[in-house]
């Protein structure tokens, strides 16, 4: 498994260059895949990794743990753990944000739903 994982590495590191080296030509990546012999679906693929390893590696610059005063009670404290997910082959739907409050755990992830989060959140604040 480590042998895959450093593969992806090494090739997420070589698709890197290709990036900067398409932005240095100022070619769209439609004339650049053409130029170079590459396949668009590849590039788009490889892009999106690189995307979301360098989301999941601005989340670790951010505060593990953080204490939010409620604001319907000054008492009242929530505490919302951050999870750093390295791994840009994870899940998207790995948890990225545990929010404890008064014994109620929510796992957030990338793919959850704006609407939903805000909802939760406003029934969450009435509780005392």
């Amino acid at each position: 498994m480590a042998t895959r994982a450093e593969t992806r590495r090494i090739r997420l590191a070589e698709w890197k260059k290709i990036f900067e080296d398409r932005a240095r030509t100022g070619l769209s990546i439609k004339d650049y895949c053409i130029a170079n012999n590459i396949s668009r679906d590849s590039y788009f693929y490889w892009q999106n990794l690189a995307r979301i390893e360098a989301l999941n590696q601005a989340a670790c610059t951010l505060p593990k743990v953080v204490e939010i005063k409620s604001p319907a009670t000054s008492n009242s404290m929530a505490t919302v753990h951050e999870t750093c997910v390295l791994d840009s082959g994870a899940s998207q739907s790995a948890p990225v944000l545990s929010i404890n409050y008064h014994g109620a755990n929510i796992q957030v992830t990338s793919d959850t739903p704006r609407e939903l989060l805000t909802m939760v959140l406003e029934v969450m604040s009435d509780v005392e």
